[in-house]
């Protein structure tokens, strides 16, 4: 039996599995992730039950009942005890804090001359994406920068713009310990959670697949909520609209 995490290119973790000659598999949602696409496709499915029912007559209220009570374990799982809400308070404070963050950059615009801050657009392009590891990585250099060219007018202005950017990159240094803490001590190696995650994730595809097969001659512009990269654009911007007890 063999279970592990590995990163992929963006530095994510996904889960592999193999258990009892099973094929390893990757999940392409982390941990958290995992319960949130599973409603989002299931919401997708509810709708569209009629349609599914009269093509693939196997996907009746027995199918939709497995799928949410396969989406119930996942969820217990991902919230386990106050470790659980604990992460999920602070993925959620993360993503509120990189819009303030935001928020600060494009008044920075109207405060410093950009034109002498190097790879600007490239640092408003990283913080839009909303990759914790990544801005923490630029950050310094920019706050370098800004503080090398403070403008003499409206120079309280613009400390107050540096000071606030330091102030968010303090808390998200703090807040990425914490979180990496709290991940690795929540016990991800387990193989009761391979096993509900491989469940749910084959369930998924199922869905997933059935709604591309099912809309593509017809309405190729729905086949569209069943594509992969679709859903996972819905599930990263879930946490910047989300509170604890939302999360499905």
């Amino acid at each position: 039996m063999y279970n592990g995490i590995k990163k992929d290119g963006n530095n994510n973790k996904s889960i592999t599995n193999k258990i009892g000659g099973m094929e390893t598999m990757d999940f392409p949602f982390n941990f958290d992730e995992m319960p949130i696409a599973a409603k989002f496709i299931s919401d997708s499915f509810s709708r569209d039950i009629e349609d599914f029912q009269r093509v693939y007559p196997v996907f009746d209220d027995v199918f939709k009942a497995r799928f949410a009570e396969q989406i119930r374990k996942a969820k217990d799982i991902v919230c386990c005890g106050p470790e659980g809400v604990k992460i999920q308070n602070i993925r959620i404070g993360v993503f509120r804090k990189i819009e303030s963050l935001n928020t600060l950059i494009l008044e920075a615009q109207d405060y410093f001359p950009i034109s002498r801050i190097k790879q600007f657009d490239y640092i408003v392009e990283i913080i839009e994406k909303k990759n914790l590891s990544s801005i923490l990585s630029i950050v310094p250099n920019l706050l370098q920068q800004l503080e090398a060219n403070v403008p003499t007018q409206n120079e309280d202005v613009a400390q107050s713009i540096i000071d606030g950017i330091q102030s968010i990159y303090q808390v998200l240094k703090l807040d990425r310990i914490e979180l990496n803490r709290l991940l690795n001590s929540r016990g991800l190696l387990k193989e009761e959670v391979f096993r509900c995650l491989n469940h749910l994730w084959a369930t998924m595809q199922d869905v997933m697949e059935i709604g591309q097969s099912l809309y593509r001659k017809d309405d190729p512009m729905k086949c569209v909520e069943y594509e992969l990269n679709y859903i996972k654009m819905k599930v990263k911007t879930f946490w910047m609209h989300s509170v604890p007890d939302k999360v499905v």
